[in-house]
């Protein structure tokens, strides 16, 4: 097959096209506003169907919102935190949250003592999930919160006084999340800040 024009016009045309596509794909990959989150018509968050593939980061075991002293013998719920795939690439490559950040905490009941007969405590069923996402220009406070109970596919946002905002608003140690308890990326901040 002959290219009209010659081998040059082919190069150049190739080279201008490489020039356009290339930085495209570099902005997207970079990008700092991911709009991954879905919402309904009534603006309720729709639960991602692909949080099985979501990034771990810490998890915790009494954790829980309950009021009282942790007790051993029932030590409440165990909290397992994961971040959407692309907000965790941004945020081990920048040190900070994109727009558009999801974390999921998801709750579950503490089974003591299954079978085979294991000291200690695992996960038992789910309870429920708290979606907690970062967006500076949806939010007022640049964050919402979202309670998923079983069952449910989307919710309502929390209204800004709920006890889990005014907590992670008050203890969270960056952008109101409990990055100290996620080592996963606690490192990452704790690294660049040296």
């Amino acid at each position: 097959m002959r290219i009209i024009g010659g081998d040059q016009t082919y190069r150049t045309w190739l080279l201008a096209l490489g020039g356009l596509v290339l930085p495209s794909l570099s902005y997207a990959q970079s990008s700092e506003n991911l709009a991954v989150a879905e919402y309904t018509s009534a603006d309720e968050l729709v639960l991602p169907a692909d949080i099985d593939t979501w990034i771990a980061l810490g998890s915790n075991i009494g954790g829980d919102y309950a009021d009282g002293e942790f007790d051993a013998e029932n030590p409440g719920a165990i909290g397992v935190v994961q971040m959407e795939p692309s907000a965790y690439r941004f945020f081990v490559e920048n040190g900070r949250y994109a727009n558009g950040t999801m974390l999921l905490l998801s709750f579950f009941q503490t089974q003591q003592k299954p079978q085979p007969a294991l000291r200690g405590f695992v996960q038992g069923d789910l309870s429920a999930r708290e979606m907690h996402v970062i967006d500076r220009d949806k939010y007022v406070g640049e964050r919402a919160f979202y309670m998923f109970p079983v069952g449910l596919e989307s919710s309502p946002r929390l209204v800004a006084d709920a006890e889990c905002v005014e907590c992670h608003g008050e203890h969270g140690a960056l952008d109101s999340t409990f990055i100290q308890f996620y080592p996963a990326i606690r490192d990452l901040v704790a690294d660049r800040e040296e």
